[in-house]
């Protein structure tokens, strides 16, 4: 005789059934998902008891909730006397960690650490989807599926959408504890058709970061290396540090390895690359090489922050040749830093080596060491500001000399208001000794001095503004005189710190226009300028200068080539329109105080609407300021970024070479960036470099490569020309 106990739910409460979905919960997520004094609320149409069996059934919009989790099913057999329980009919399973897990129907075993689920669709966090035929779960331990399908393509299944790609498998499994899936037997499926099959595969898990392991292999093509094949590996060192080998055959040239070490502390970061390989050069077949590229910077106490990088190289062009590093010009320094309220320290020691074929060991200049101190205080009024500096040079292996300099300096700066404008000021007190050998043997030659200068400069400013085309135009007229006492000794001194010198509005009302202290100019000049602003709704923002300075006594040293022994120095102008049209443009440029014709211009137009950017950039200099300097630099430049779609960019760079000499550089780099794919699981790039430089051994580049890239996988490999 049976006997049947019935229940009007939700009004009683199961403690049994409380229990089965505690332990349902435990099965599919493990304990940390849910804690389990957390209430739980119960719902069900109808619950029929089997005393007799030990069974409870539930049936109707059952429902279980805890902690933000939910276990929703038509039905639920549960089985008091084996612990084991059964939902069938619209199994889902939603956990407040963003999974989805479906089934038909499944049952739960063991104490209910084992699920089994079939067929089973589960929908992980970030997106992914795995389906199998079947789904068995172990509490904390490793998950099997059977006759799985993996994507983490982002699509509509509801609605009948496909990924882009999946990997169909014989079997898959994931372990929470190593964070990985493993597919057996798989085929990979893209646009639904069969395009590789691999016997595993293997690759982390949704909740990994990083881990350690081979990485996707690049291949390339060239007629100068042959059949490239870069194959990378990663290894873990700990929460902070890692590092990346990267180990290249070149089939006709021979073998590298480039070492990518990184490694943060709390207030300290290192970056370094070592490359070791035995290689062609221009030299000799098979030569073992060697190069370093490391950075390092760190907060050592007490204000100070130190840098320090190292660069070198064993020979001068493979780094180049075989796509390790671009640059032709290696600096190793150590910079060490300090800066408080009204102090500012400096120490740098530094060695260059030159890769161009026009370097040798004479380029590679030595500064060991450079020390630069300044002061700032108040001075002896509100308005007054005191500024001291202090600095040591030293170079060795500089071109033709070699250069000990002394220098220190005290200024004095003050202004006021006068009659609606600004009157400005300063004096200053410039020290400096020389000891300069030179490097010509057959001279020898060595000269010691020193000189004191004395910098007297005073300004007036006069703002004011007009109406003019019912636009208000501002106006700020400056005019400053200065003088500087002392010897003129700019023909003895090699020039260091100032050899990219150019006058501009920058730096036309500096006292000392060259900045340095290898150039100082004993007489007098004066300088005038005007700056006007303007801003209306149709133009929009319009600022422009226009100066020029006049020596009114001492004269022009024959390094400058600025109109040579002319009073006047060249004019020099800007202007800048900002309009609302999300377009700028800018010029600036000097031109001949004698003739007006133009030394230099740069001319820039940006336009960017959010999802077109175009930057025409053109560049000229027709006269250099210093004889030492290129005349006749010219180029042209254009970028363009076009967003195709919302995750299709392309990004092209053209630069042009306009100067009269008969070699030309015009590089020239494209690229086709598919971000996100259609569904946020593959990024296809295509990109294309021509570059016509060479340096012996170093070929013109012409570069295509085209990269997809599978999320969770890696890339396919690259293939270039």
């Amino acid at each position: 005789m049976r006997s049947y106990c019935y229940f009007d739910f939700p009004r009683a409460t199961l403690h049994i059934l409380v229990g089965v979905a505690l332990l349902f919960v435990a099965a599919i997520t493990g304990p940390s998902a849910q804690a389990q004094d957390s209430p739980v609320d119960f719902e069900a149409d109808t619950v029929t008891v089997d005393e007799e069996k030990s069974i409870l059934i539930a049936t109707g919009n059952v429902r279980l909730t805890q902690a933000g989790d939910v276990l929703t099913a038509d039905k639920i057999i549960y089985n008091r006397a084996t612990d084991d329980a059964r939902a069938i009919g619209n199994v889902i399973y939603l956990t407040t960690d963003g999974f989805e897990h479906r089934a038909d129907e499944m049952e739960l075993s063991k104490n209910f650490t084992h699920a089994i689920a079939t067929p089973m669709i589960s929908f992980f966090a970030d997106g992914t989807r795995i389906d199998a035929s079947r789904g068995e779960f172990h509490q904390g331990a490793k998950s099997l599926f059977d006759k799985s399908r993996f994507s983490p393509c982002k699509c509509d299944y509801d609605k009948g959408e496909s990924p882009i790609w999946d990997l169909r498998s014989l079997s898959s499994s994931h372990n929470p504890e190593t964070q990985t899936v493993v597919h057996q037997n798989v085929s990979m499926h893209i646009f639904g058709l069969p395009i590789f099959y691999f016997p595993v595969i293997a690759h982390a898990d949704w909740t990994v970061k990083r881990r350690s392991g081979l990485l996707s292999p690049t291949i390339q093509y060239s007629n100068d290396l042959g059949t490239t094949v870069t194959v990378p590996y990663y290894q873990i060192l700990g929460p902070t540090k890692d590092v990346e080998f990267k180990t290249t055959s070149f089939k006709l040239r021979g073998q590298g390895v480039k070492t990518i070490y990184r490694q943060r502390w709390n207030e300290a970061d290192l970056d370094a690359d070592i490359v070791l390989g035995k290689l062609d050069t221009y030299s000799e077949e098979r030569q073992n090489v060697a190069a370093i590229n490391a950075h390092f910077k760190s907060r050592i106490g007490d204000g100070w922050d130190l840098t320090a990088n190292v660069e070198r190289s064993s020979q001068d062009t493979f780094l180049r040749r075989y796509g390790y590093h671009s640059s032709q010009r290696l600096n190793s320094a150590l910079t060490a830093t300090k800066i408080d309220d009204n102090r500012y320290y400096r120490v740098l020691a530094s060695d260059m080596q030159g890769l161009a074929t026009t370097d040798t060991e004479d380029d590679e200049t030595t500064i060991l060491p450079s020390v630069f101190y300044e002061k700032k205080r108040a001075g002896f009024t509100e308005s007054q500001k005191i500024t001291t500096q202090l600095s040591a040079l030293q170079l060795d292996n500089d071109e033709t000399h070699e250069m000990t300099r002394w220098a220190g300096l005290t200024k004095l700066e003050d202004k006021a208001e006068l009659a609606g404008g600004v009157l400005d000021g300063s004096v200053a007190i410039l020290g400096t000794y020389y000891d300069i050998q030179s490097n010509d043997t057959s001279t020898n030659q060595t000269s010691e001095f020193g000189q004191l200068n004395a910098i007297v400069s005073t300004g007036f400013r006069l703002p004011f503004a007009v109406q003019l085309w019912n636009a208000p135009i501002s106006f700020e007229p400056r005019i400053q005189a200065t003088l500087i006492t002392g010897s003129d000794r700019t023909d003895e001194v090699p020039n260091r710190d100032a050899s990219d010198f150019r006058l501009d509005e920058a730096n036309i009302f500096i006292p000392n226009q060259f900045q340095g202290r290898d150039y100082i100019l004993p007489g007098s000049h004066i300088d005038t300028g005007v700056t006007a602003l303007s801003s209306n709704n149709i133009l929009g923002d319009v600022t422009a200068f226009a100066g020029v300075s006049y020596r009114s006594s001492g004269k022009t040293p024959s390094g400058l080539t600025a109109e040579g022994s002319d009073k006047y120095s060249d004019y020099v102008a800007s202007v800048r329109l900002q309009t609302p049209y999300n377009t700028d443009v800018s010029w600036s440029g000097r031109a001949s105080s004698n003739d007006l014709a133009l030394n230099e211009s740069n001319a820039r137009v940006n336009y960017n609407n959010g999802n077109t950017s175009v930057s025409v950039v053109h560049k000229q200099i027709a006269k250099a300021y210093f004889s030492a300097a290129t005349d006749d630099r010219e180029e042209a430049s254009f970028v363009l970024k076009q967003k195709i779609m919302d995750d299709v960019t392309f990004v092209a760079n053209q630069t042009w070479d306009l100067s009269a000499g008969k070699t030309k550089r015009n590089v020239s780099s494209y690229s086709l960036l598919w971000s996100g794919g259609f569904q946020d699981c593959v990024t296809v790039s295509l990109d294309y470099k021509r570059d016509p430089y060479s340096d012996r051994d170093v070929q013109n580049i012409e570069e295509l490569q085209f990269l997809i890239n599978f999320k969770y996988l890696g890339a396919l490999p690259q293939i270039g020309y």
